[in-house]
């Protein structure tokens, strides 16, 4: 291998983390946003079943949906995947019955 293919290939290798690290900083912000709207999320439910005596399914189905989200943002902030999270990927759908 030349010196000059080895050298492309860093380059592009360098590339790829700081592409990489700007998705990150866009997830950190988006998870942030996330995580403020799963705390008022949690004050609609806690209202809402005080109100009526029993959880909005709707609510619920949209937390846990949230929930998964921040979870893949997490996975991939940490280094834990490189599928980047929703809108670059499918909205995670409902956790397997039992979890």
């Amino acid at each position: 291998m030349s010196e000059e293919e080895n050298t492309g290939a860093e380059v592009d290798a360098r590339q790829a983390v700081w592409i990489r690290g700007l998705f990150m900083i866009l997830f950190m912000i988006i998870g942030n946003v996330a995580a403020w709207l799963i705390a008022a999320l949690a004050v609609f439910q806690f209202l809402f079943v005080i109100i009526t005596g029993k959880q909005n399914p709707q609510l619920d189905s949209f937390g846990n949906g949230l929930s998964r989200f921040i979870y893949q943002i997490a996975k991939f902030l940490s280094f834990g995947t490189e599928d980047k999270p929703f809108p670059f990927s499918d909205w995670p759908g409902p956790a397997p019955s039992g979890l």
